[in-house]
């Protein structure tokens, strides 16, 4: 009688940690979902308003095609594009997962150490790469102003990059440190779940 009681104790006990892993399972999948989308809206905006800008850069390009420019002309152009091409195609490799996942809880392990890394990744774009970004930037608008602007005057030289660089700090630092403390707030929590979870394995 006491082995059976054992065995009813053991399947109840096996039967409730399957039920906490499903609900905790449940729990963090819409957390990563509710991400996710915000993931997903933020590039597709992202790419609409880079198409915008590539569409400018091929204007000015075909524009100035048949017109003496110097190299920074197009070096200022093509060095801008190939940093919006990366940056964007670094934005979408954020995407936590291209399938939805119906359930978790049977190979969480598996599941948590790809979030986790993706996570990681996510906040290592906010606070390492995006202040590269901005300064790679500011250094493909020198470039282009250097043929701009080479035969503008002093004061209009001056008015222009000192209005590009605040614009790139004011707007580009402002908006990243906004969005560190979204992610102190929404991810860090996820990635400190993901972390204890690979900790019971």
């Amino acid at each position: 009688m006491n082995d059976f009681n054992d065995i009813v104790n053991d399947w109840k006990s096996v039967s409730t940690d399957k039920t906490e892993r499903k609900e905790a399972s449940d729990s963090l999948l819409g957390k990563l979902k509710k991400l996710q989308r915000k993931i997903i809206i933020g590039n597709v905006l992202m790419s609409i308003s880079f198409a915008f800008v590539f569409s400018v850069f091929l204007w000015l390009w075909n524009a100035n095609l048949f017109k003496e420019r110097s190299d920074n002309f197009y070096l200022g152009l093509a060095f801008m594009s190939i940093l919006l091409t990366v940056t964007l195609g670094m934005m979408w490799y954020r995407v936590l997962f291209w399938r939805t996942p119906n359930d978790i809880s049977e190979n969480m392990k598996a599941f948590a150490t790809k979030m986790l890394k993706k996570l990681r990744y996510f906040r290592w774009i906010t606070n390492v790469f995006m202040p590269v970004y901005l300064v790679m930037l500011a250094v493909g608008m020198t470039i282009y102003f250097q043929d701009v602007l080479h035969e503008a005057s002093f004061q209009t030289k001056l008015i222009a990059y000192c209005a590009t660089y605040i614009w790139i700090l004011l707007v580009g630092f402002v908006m990243m440190r906004k969005k560190q403390k979204k992610n102190n707030k929404n991810v860090d929590p996820i990635i400190e779940s993901l972390e204890e979870i690979l900790e019971t394995f």
